[in-house]
């Protein structure tokens, strides 16, 4: 099973005649990454999981019906991957549920960076060094090499379904 978990068996069981923060209060408790929630309550700039992938909403759009009042799609909904920053997309019905996952983000002083891209990190809260996660590929891993020769660097790293990356630095 992947990380990203997609499906969430047994949707037709859930209960959403309760409030939104009950049901993340129950998921929570159960140690749970993600909550379910019907697609009508999606918001703007909320996180969900687009195409195996956690995005941030961009975009939400409803569509018109069908030929003969058959309905097509009725949600278009684009959001932006919380790890790559590529854009996602998906068609879904009003009546389906989505997997929406807990995105915690959290800023560390960079302090060291390897030739081969091993990183090392302060975390102020706890006052320990992390090691665990690598310098990103591409231009936000060359940005933050070049910034890290001249400055302090501090990284803020998102931790979502059980992952971390870096997504920006400042």
């Amino acid at each position: 099973r992947q990380w990203w978990a997609t499906m969430v068996m047994g949707q037709d069981k859930l209960n959403f005649d309760r409030p939104e923060e009950e049901i993340i209060t129950e998921a929570k408790e159960r140690g749970s990454d993600y909550y379910v929630k019907p697609v009508p309550w999606l918001k703007m700039g909320e996180f969900m999981i687009i195409n195996e992938r956690p995005c941030k909403v961009t975009e939400i759009t409803t569509g018109k019906g069908g030929k003969h009042g058959k309905m097509g799609f009725n949600k278009y909904i684009a959001g932006l991957d919380v790890f790559t920053g590529e854009k996602r997309e998906i068609c879904i019905y009003e009546c389906y549920n989505l997997t929406i996952p807990f995105v915690e983000f959290k800023e560390y002083l960079l302090l060291n960076i390897t030739m081969h891209g091993s990183l090392t990190f302060f975390d102020e809260e706890t006052n320990e060094q992390k090691e665990d996660i690598a310098l990103p590929a591409g231009v936000l891993g060359d940005q933050i090499r070049e910034a890290f020769l001249t400055k302090d660097v501090l990284v803020t790293v998102a931790n979502v379904m059980g992952k971390e990356g870096i997504v920006k630095f400042s």
